[in-house]
């Protein structure tokens, strides 16, 4: 066990005494979410349909706001559209 510790402060001392190769190391401040914990942002569908009325379209009515991607069916000048809003990222289609 003592010449086990007596290589081990071996070798790390001869690390020390390396000689510089000048490379060195950079430090990098990475901000890491967990999606899993805190991270579920996502928009109401309220405010999806809301999206779809600011586009000019009334009534907007809601087909589907149970997946990621929430989906409405909107009227401007007689005629009947359907929108899709992406919920995470608040991207608007047409459909």
């Amino acid at each position: 066990m003592k010449k086990l510790a007596a290589l081990a402060v071996l070798a790390s001392l001869s690390a020390l005494m390396a000689p510089d190769t000048g490379a060195q190391a950079k430090t990098i401040k990475l901000r890491v979410h967990d999606h899993r914990s805190h991270d579920n942002w996502k928009l109401s569908c309220a405010t999806a349909r809301h999206m779809v009325l600011e586009k000019g379209y009334y009534p907007v009515k809601v087909k589907s706001c149970v997946s990621t991607v929430y989906s409405f069916r909107a009227v401007r000048n007689g005629r009947t559209y359907i929108f899709y809003v992406h919920s995470r990222t608040g991207f608007v289609w047409q459909g």
